[in-house]
């Protein structure tokens, strides 16, 4: 497909009347000042070579992410199978507040939406007295490849995934988490399996359940790794239909598996009080991920920590490198923390009041190098090294908060802030990457989702041969409804015969290799936002 930018083919998406069918008026008995919706998460669509067929998958990352520098990681937690939409959103939310209080590390969470569930042939064991056995139809050894060549790969480059992953399982959707962890010992660091009392009495042949698979495992491999919490509600154990098999199969379960427990395998098996069936989720999560992340080791108290004999920062760096040693990715030092002492923020501000300014500057700097892009880490650091007797690097680290400060400002008029050279020249060079992201074949939701975080809400594209002004929200839903129909497919190269930076404006010239016409593109910024883009073509 031919075109002259990537601005050109969001223009000529515009063009088709469906796409613009759908918008109405307000209604005029309501006074409403403002509106947008509330972002949380992303769903994106992948195609899976190894499955043979196109997936779409739900997806909330940290909310550092962006702002965090690349020594950051993330463990994943999944949720598997058709329960997944129902429980994403309470889920996110439970873990971003435990990671923002420091109970867990920002976890990405996923779930797999109207996806089918790669599960064995599981014989239930007089369970269900209408059928013998469970039958999902798919592979579970095919989709382990999935996960391990395509899915964990492509998290870990996206999204600098952590090569640590857990999985959910809710009452039927849990069959590739108990199979898992029976058969594929080192695909997850951990499971969580929900209202499945009846499932771990299930197995793979009549006669033996889930728990005999889990004890061979054990006994095969005494000392391998793993997390495995097992739960169910109250209220199913009082209902129980099968004589008592609930209790049975969960006392089977911690009595065999119990023997095994050591600092590499933890097991936590329990009933929920006065809970129903899907009721007791959330509070299973959090006993969960307080088996996996416990709270003794999960509180850090920086004050105590700089304490202790030695420098205050290598005090910190030896804390969190014992905790990486524990889980086996980089865990690093909160260096923002909301409403809490325990981060770089604070620690380093009272390093300098109680005068050891030399290991404030140490701290300060960390907090820079985790959080580059922060006004506020630059100022401290100034002012850390400006009572350290170290002025050039001061006024150094002053003017690059001045710097960072002007490129996110969003004035009412481009006139009010003059944005520097500088700054337009790294803004515009990450966002023609992200342009060119989306450009290419194979480019994702992700990709656009980049490209249009440079724009400001009230963001216009003029197109004057054409007479048409379109808004963000019109571009970014045309350019998903492109990307799900299979994407742009252009990798023509591009070449750029002159750029000229302006007042807060930026005019590019460019031309495809091997065609003889040019385009010009003017690009105006408000702060470190683009709000205004006119093409000629």
């Amino acid at each position: 497909m031919k075109a002259h930018s990537i601005l050109s083919f969001l223009f000529l998406l515009t063009l088709a009347p469906q796409l613009l069918s759908g918008q109405t008026e307000a209604d005029p008995g309501l006074t409403t000042l403002s509106s947008r919706p509330i972002e949380f998460g992303q769903r994106i669509a992948f195609r899976s070579e190894i499955l043979g067929e196109t997936r779409d998958m739900n997806i909330l990352i940290p909310e550092s992410f962006y702002e965090a520098s690349d020594d950051h990681v993330y463990p994943v937690l999944f949720i598997d199978g058709s329960h997944g939409d129902q429980f994403f959103s309470a889920v996110g939310g439970m873990v971003r507040h435990m990671s923002s209080v420091s109970r867990m590390p920002e976890t990405i969470v996923i779930s797999f939406h109207n996806a089918t569930i790669y599960a064995p042939h599981v014989h239930s064991n007089g369970m269900w007295s209408a059928r013998d056995y469970l039958d999902y139809g798919a592979d579970p050894e095919k989709f382990e490849r999935h996960l391990r060549e395509e899915l964990f790969p492509y998290l870990k480059e996206n999204f600098r995934a952590a090569d640590y992953h857990m999985i959910m399982g809710v009452s039927g959707s849990s069959l590739f988490s108990l199979h898992s962890f029976a058969k594929m010992p080192d695909l997850f660091d951990a499971q969580f399996l929900y209202a499945s009392a009846d499932m771990i009495g299930m197995g793979y042949e009549q006669g033996k359940t889930f728990v005999d698979a889990f004890e061979e495992r054990m006994k095969a491999a005494p000392d391998s790794k793993g997390q495995l919490y097992v739960s169910v509600a109250e209220d199913d154990v009082l209902k129980d239909t099968h004589g008592g098999a609930y209790q049975r199969n969960l006392d089977a379960l911690k009595n065999r598996l119990s023997p095994y427990t050591s600092e590499n395998f933890k097991l936590k098996v329990e009933v929920i009080p006065q809970e129903g069936h899907y009721d007791s989720v959330l509070k299973g999560l959090l006993s969960a991920l307080e088996m996996v992340f416990p709270h003794d080791i999960w509180s850090p108290k920086f004050r105590d920590m700089i304490k202790e004999p030695g420098d205050a920062m290598d005090n910190i760096d030896a804390y969190h490198q014992n905790l990486s040693e524990i889980y086996g990715f980089p865990i690093l030092p909160k260096a923002e923390r909301w409403n809490s002492v325990n981060c770089l923020r604070f620690i380093g501000r009272k390093l300098r009041q109680d005068g050891r300014v030399k290991e404030a500057v140490k701290v300060f700097e960390r907090r820079v190098a985790y959080r580059p892009r922060l006004v506020a880490a630059w100022t401290s650091l100034a002012g850390a090294l400006e009572a350290d007797g170290q002025a050039e690097r001061a006024a150094e680290a002053r003017e690059k908060a001045e710097l960072l400060s002007q490129a996110d400002a969003e004035p009412a008029t481009e006139e009010e802030v003059t944005v520097p050279k500088e700054v337009l020249e790294d803004i515009f060079e990450r966002y023609t990457a992200a342009q060119n992201n989306v450009f290419r074949k194979g480019s994702t939701v992700e990709d656009a989702n980049a490209l249009f975080d440079f724009y400001t809400a009230d963001f216009e594209y003029n197109h004057p041969k054409y007479g048409g002004i379109y808004s963000r929200e019109l571009l970014y839903n045309n350019t998903v409804g492109y990307l799900s129909k299979g994407g742009y497919d252009d990798n023509r190269e591009r070449k750029t015969l002159q750029t000229i930076y302006g007042l807060n404006a930026v005019v590019v010239e460019q031309q495809y290799v091997g065609d003889d016409k040019t385009t010009m593109t003017l690009i105006k910024f408000r702060g470190n936002k683009i709000h205004y883009i006119e093409e000629y073509w």
